[in-house]
């Protein structure tokens, strides 16, 4: 029996032209109708889908809750019953190859671009959502000609190391899902080496269905030994806790966090790179304001990286993405509106002594000196102050010996700091929105490293000169300010799940589990 023909591209175009101008959801709903007609027009109305290709697809997409995605988003629960095509002739065979398609480009839209717009949870969201310069059309193209659909969508819209390794954790928790979570340990006193405790026992059992085994010593279930403090130490720090091998009420609380809230916790974070990873930028400064780190990355990897503080819940460190120009080695500090109002001029009303001690000046805005003797400070208010405050350089300057400048709208930039004794703090919320750097010269010597003129010496030489120096870089250096509660690194070994300090996770979790939406960015919607 002769093969049944397929339909004519110009069949093709005339059914496409019907649905996604009728307004109807039969046979199904369309998220861009522009971009199915693009995507057909471009392939000159040919078919796009053979029985091999469509069973590839549905297996991919299937498998999309390893992404932190639901399947349900991407039409699984009707591709699985399309028959066989060989049995299919005219609007019906046209039909299913537009749900395929349709399909794919929804999934590849939010593994590329993450399904959340992260625009409606921050206006001043300011990171790229434009598609390559190839085109989406192009990449679709290779995607659905590829031997292997899923291995071909990770070399187009695949995020990184980073980004896989989360990817292995979150395979790993939801297996402690599937093997039925663990149970809450009841509050008590805290408990740590030497306790004997009803608890331990349990605890024990806790620490074990997330593979922190730490068996009991013979005769005493019910004693906590050192083994069970190395798995209590191996479990703070994958939880984000001071590793002291006790476990008191930080501890116990995160202890007693269930398998799915973390596994929920994962998909936000996988979400939150989805956002920021949509450039394939190889060199880049990453600061993490809910884990207080700094990193260098290079080539994909971390080659450095430091502790940061960053800002206080009311005084949030603001999430975008700026290009580092330059350092600033022995910087003054002009003190900022907010700072101005709720701190220095209130302190200055309580002791006039307060700019000597601060090493400060008052600056028309001119940038001349003014002598504050001739200020009545006790009529002055933050909405009559003419002036500025500028600190001197110098050991005590609130920036520290150095600061590294991204120009942007939030005047915010990586420095250091003279308070270097809060870096050993665990929770490290303490700024006014800016980064402090526990180590700012290592990473100096890191991105000046190309250019001879800038040794570890000469770096200390013009500190120790205290006269301000500006240092250009050679080429910008993208600075992403990040916010996530999980990273992972090395494939998901190193991995640690960390405080939620702006109360971000819920909104985004809310979202993600939304039905399915479409925000298209830059090159996705019609011209």
């Amino acid at each position: 029996m002769a093969a049944t023909p397929d339909p004519t591209p110009d069949e093709v175009a005339q059914r496409l032209e019907q649905l996604t101008s009728s307004g109807t959801d039969e046979p199904f709903s369309f998220a861009a109708p522009d971009v199915l007609q693009r995507f057909y027009q471009q392939r000159g109305f040919a078919l796009a889908w053979n029985d091999a290709r469509a069973q590839a697809l549905v297996a991919m997409i299937s498998s999309a809750d390893t992404q932190g995605l639901m399947p349900a988003d991407y039409l699984v629960g009707d591709l699985p019953a399309l028959p066989a095509f060989s049995g299919l002739t005219g609007n019906a065979r046209i039909d299913v190859d537009l749900e395929l398609t349709e399909a794919l480009l929804r999934y590849a839209y939010h593994s590329r671009f993450g399904k959340v717009d992260p625009r409606a949870l921050d206006p001043s969201w300011n990171y790229a959502r434009n598609v390559s310069s190839g085109g989406p059309f192009t990449a679709l193209e290779r995607i659905v000609a590829a031997p292997d659909l899923a291995a071909q969508l990770e070399v187009e819209v695949g995020h990184g190391a980073m980004y896989d390794a989360l990817r292995s954790v979150l395979a790993r928790y939801r297996g402690y899902v599937t093997a039925g979570g663990w149970h809450e340990i009841p509050a008590g006193p805290t408990l740590k080496p030497g306790s004997v405790d009803a608890r331990v026992g349990a605890l024990r059992q806790r620490l074990a269905a997330e593979d922190y085994a730490a068996p009991s010593p013979a005769g005493s279930p019910n004693a906590f030994d050192e083994g069970l403090a190395n798995a209590v130490r191996q479990f703070q720090t994958h939880h984000g806790l001071g590793a002291d091998g006790a476990v008191g009420a930080k501890t116990l609380t995160e202890v007693n966090v269930p398998a799915n809230a973390l596994v929920d916790r994962l998909r936000v974070n996988l979400e939150r790179l989805r956002w920021v990873l949509v450039e394939r930028t190889p060199r880049f400064v990453a600061v993490n304001i809910a884990g207080y780190q700094v990193y260098y990355f290079d080539d994909g990897q971390v080659q450095w990286t430091a502790r940061a503080m960053v800002g206080k819940p009311y005084r949030a460190t603001p999430i975008f993405r700026a290009d580092m120009t330059y350092l600033v080695i022995n910087p003054d500090w002009t003190v900022p509106p907010t700072i101005l109002r709720n701190d220095s001029l209130p302190a200055i009303k309580r002791d006039r002594a307060y700019l000597d001690k601060q090493r400060m000046d008052v600056i028309d805005r001119t940038g001349r000196a003014v002598n504050p003797a001739t200020i009545d400070w006790a009529t002055v208010t933050p909405k009559n102050f003419p002036y500025m405050l500028r600190q001197r350089p110098g050991p005590t300057n609130a920036l520290g010996r150095i600061k590294f400048m991204f120009p942007n709208e939030h005047f915010v930039f990586l420095h250091d700091t003279p308070a270097r004794d809060l870096f050993s703090r665990d929770e490290r919320a303490f700024s006014s929105g800016c980064i402090r750097v526990e180590h700012p010269f290592e990473l100096a010597e890191i991105l000046l490293r190309d250019d001879p003129k800038w040794t570890k010496e000469t770096l200390q030489n013009t500190v120790d000169s205290e006269k301000m120096q500006t240092v250009s870089l050679s080429r910008p250096l993208p600075v992403l300010i990040l916010y996530l509660t999980a990273v992972a690194f090395d494939d998901g070994r190193d991995f640690t799940f960390l405080r939620d300090i702006y109360d971000r996770d819920a909104a985004v979790l809310s979202a993600l589990n939304a039905g399915f939406v479409y925000s298209p960015p830059a090159g996705l919607s019609p011209e």
